[in-house]
């Protein structure tokens, strides 16, 4: 049976499968399904837990002789397996398909593993598992998801509704979930009956991310030199910088490209900017950058930046701080090369 990470928890209070499989893209919401799953099974009186880390060289007769153990301590035991990898092999077919066929009633079967193929989930382990349990899977949660996930995730917690909140939060933490979940914590923590003040965040939102990687990139698109260098300056203590601004700066202008292009072929800005579900806050800001730059002086920016990204990773000798403060500032518009 599958069922969507977002019914798992109404799932789970109805009733106990014997077994569930969770796998996918995104490692954080595997984990927190698996927490979820390890919960309500500690509410229905699953209080021992065995766990086994699989690879290639696993012997599966391990898993077949703790089920066979009869605790004297717990009458329902959980046995948790996490795969490494989906290409469990010929033996470990077999044995998960046998396995999972036959759990005992005192059995909890948690298994896990990251992101499969289509012949993975043709396998006969896995129809398998789907047949005896419940399979989750978690899909990569992309740019153009990002904030209907951050919505969702707000209202799990008993937040209101709201748009500009979630495009908020989406923007600062772009790309790494957990502080995306941490914001979201946070503002169940400041507002415990779920009624956003969204003036006040939206301000404190602001002052917090004026300082970042996302604050300066924004700097860039408005076309605001000084902030650029003022923010810029700021940032060059932190180590991680050049790699989080460079693989950023990427995205973003890869997107301008792909906008650009549109654009060039005859299609209006305006419907443009929605297809690629540009924030409301931001269609400015992207139909400024898009009226700045051609399409070939944004080819020329994404070149420069592979050039960069070289650098960081040792292929190539640029002085990478340097660069990025240049492609920075042209970017804004106020630096430009010789044509």
């Amino acid at each position: 049976m599958r069922i969507k990470p977002e019914s798992l928890n109404s799932q789970l209070t109805h009733q106990l499968e014997a077994l569930y499989f969770i796998f996918g893209a995104e490692f954080l919401l595997i984990e927190q399904s698996l927490s979820d799953i390890n919960a309500a099974a500690k509410q229905a009186g699953f209080d021992e837990k065995t766990s086994f880390e699989i690879d290639g060289n696993f012997d599966w007769g391990l898993i077949t002789a703790e089920i066979a153990n009869t605790s004297l301590f717990s009458p329902k035991r959980i046995i948790e397996c996490r795969l490494k990898t989906g290409k469990i092999g010929v033996k470990g077919s077999k044995a998960l398909t046998a396995i999972a066929s036959n759990v005992p009633s005192d059995i909890l079967l948690i298994i896990s593993t990251a992101k499969l193929d289509l012949a993975q989930q043709k396998s006969k382990w896995f129809k398998t598992l789907e047949q005896h349990g419940g399979v989750i899977q978690h899909w990569e949660i992309t740019r153009d998801h990002l904030v209907g996930w951050i919505s969702n995730h707000m209202a799990g917690v008993g937040l209101e509704s709201n748009q500009e909140v979630a495009q908020s939060i989406a923007f600062c933490t772009e790309g790494n979930l957990l502080a995306s979940m941490q914001e979201i914590q946070k503002l169940k923590m400041t507002y415990p009956d779920g009624k956003i003040n969204t003036q006040e965040f939206l301000t404190q939102a602001q002052e917090q991310s004026q300082y970042t990687v996302y604050g300066l990139i924004d700097a860039a698109l408005f076309g605001d030199t000084a902030q650029i260098s003022k923010i810029y300056n700021t940032l060059l203590n932190d180590t991680a910088m050049p790699i989080l601004l460079s693989s950023s700066l990427y995205r973003e202008i890869k997107s301008i490209i792909n906008m650009s292009i549109e654009i060039h072929q005859g299609g209006e800005i305006n419907a443009i900017l929605q297809t690629h579900r540009v924030w409301n806050k931001r269609k400015p800001i992207m139909a400024n950058i898009l009226k700045r730059h051609s399409y070939q002086r944004l080819q020329k920016l994404l070149l420069s930046l592979g050039r960069i990204d070289r650098s960081i990773k040792g292929a190539d000798n640029l002085n990478v701080v340097d660069e990025l403060h240049t492609l920075l500032l042209n970017l804004a518009g106020k630096n430009q090369w010789t044509q």
